[in-house]
């Protein structure tokens, strides 16, 4: 999410009033007292959004593969073409699967002949045996043989079916509607069937239907809490500036991935592509409209306090640890509250959140109860009123880099290049010499 522009500036003005600070400390007298800006609590609209980027895939694409062996002799589309369910892609030799039907065709008429055959013989000695000229285990005898004779006619005819299928199969059609994405064979090259390659086959091309495509998009796990499927989604691709396309989120795929020690979790987002403008592999930015709040109390995130701060605060404004830490209710050791009870959930930043309130030039530390958050303004929803002013302090991570450069700074005599070096003993420019001194700090 994108922090705006009044977020930095106030962060700035924090930092340099900080430094000021030290640098009056660091130098001769006593330090001046910092001025620390302040804000009201103003009227607005806050809109959370997540931004992500990835690209556009289909959603579905199938690799299209011939179950005859053979060569290629004929190519019935090139890459990009639109075709239908139906439409002859690939034709394959049929030679030898026509071949195999004839050998087919002719194992089943001799397999016929001799089921006709066999059940003639069971007839006559059907009669034999009722003038008892055969005994019973020849009449069983010939009933075997009819159902032997059967059983290669089954068989015969079966063999004769795969094999008008294998002739069928030398013509690859196209199993559904779709555009061609790729094709990686050509005319005169001798491919492999899957059903028979224990390689799997070969490839003859990939298609794909990109009346409906989906992007891809990569979003950090501290992000990823804000989505769920069926938020809407606004995507732009360099191709088309200033056009954006609708969707919405697909799903969540469940298992991170983890890309220069951040860790992210891919987010499908369905696009429409009437026109036909999205294609497979174009670099696409997302925006997800997350959660929106009109005419609320709104104040920059920076004039927040946390439980961590309250020592830090306790030093800048001169007050009582342990009192402040009471008045705002924080718990001891800067541990940080959080629950669902709060109104930005997903969206906002927890509880035990405070901050230093102007009243009446008194300086005030006021809990506050806060909702949504676009990570620049933040929704105010208890505690203060509209028009209440609040100072922007540095945090307790500002706080502890300004310490341990003043640490510095004492070791070392100032902040080389900030502050001015003393010029060697004896230069006209020295001062006299008039016995120890002190700084104080």
């Amino acid at each position: 999410m994108r922090k705006t522009g009044e977020a930095m500036r106030l962060l700035e003005t924090a930092v340099v009033s900080a430094i000021l600070t030290l640098l009056a400390a660091c130098g001769d007298g006593e330090p001046a007292a910092p001025a620390y800006e302040s804000a009201a609590v103003t009227r607005g609209d806050i809109v959370v959004t997540v931004e992500a980027s990835g690209t556009i895939e289909p959603v579905a694409d199938v690799e299209v593969k011939s179950k005859a062996s053979g060569e290629i002799l004929a190519l019935g589309a090139e890459i990009g073409d639109t075709v239908e369910a139906g439409t002859l892609l690939v034709r394959i030799d049929p030679r030898t699967p026509r071949n195999l039907v004839d050998q087919a065709q002719a194992e089943l008429n001799a397999a016929l002949q001799r089921e006709r055959t066999a059940q003639t013989q069971l007839e006559r000695g059907q009669k034999l045996r009722e003038d008892e000229w055969i005994n019973k285990s020849e009449l069983e005898t010939l009933e075997l043989e009819v159902a032997n004779t059967r059983a290669a006619a089954v068989a015969a005819r079966v063999a004769l079916e795969n094999a008008r299928i294998g002739l069928e199969d030398t013509e690859v059609r196209a199993p559904s509607s779709g555009t061609i994405l790729t094709r990686l064979v050509e005319r005169g090259q001798v491919i492999s069937s899957p059903t028979r390659d224990v390689g799997g086959g070969t490839v003859i091309l990939t298609m794909a239907d990109l009346a409906r495509v989906r992007a891809r998009v990569r979003i950090d796990e501290t992000d990823v809490g804000k989505l769920a499927a069926g938020v809407p989604a606004h995507v732009e691709v360099a191709a088309y500036p200033g056009r954006e396309f609708e969707g919405s989120v697909e799903k969540i795929e469940p298992q991170a991935i983890v890309d220069q020690n951040v860790t992210i979790f891919a987010v499908l987002v369905n696009i429409a592509n009437d026109d036909g403008l999205l294609r497979p592999g174009m670099n696409v930015d997302a925006t997800f409209h997350v959660a929106e709040r009109s005419g609320v109390l709104t104040l920059p995130v920076m004039a927040l306090r946390a439980a961590r701060d309250v020592d830090a605060t306790a030093q800048i404004l001169g007050l009582d640890a342990k009192s402040l830490r009471e008045e705002v209710g924080a718990p001891a050791g800067g541990a940080r509250r959080r629950g669902a009870g709060e109104r930005g959930g997903a969206f906002g930043l927890g509880r035990g959140l405070w901050v230093v309130a102007l009243e009446d030039g008194r300086q005030v530390p006021t809990p506050v109860a806060t909702g949504i958050t676009d990570l620049d303004r933040v929704e105010i929803t208890g505690g203060l009123a509209e028009g209440d002013e609040v100072l922007l302090l540095p945090t307790a991570s500002l706080v502890e880099i300004q310490q341990q450069i003043q640490d510095v700074a004492s070791q070392r005599g100032g902040i080389p290049g900030l502050t001015p070096q003393a010029p060697p003993a004896g230069s006209p420019q020295a001062p006299p010499q008039s016995g120890p001194r002190t700084r104080e700090r």
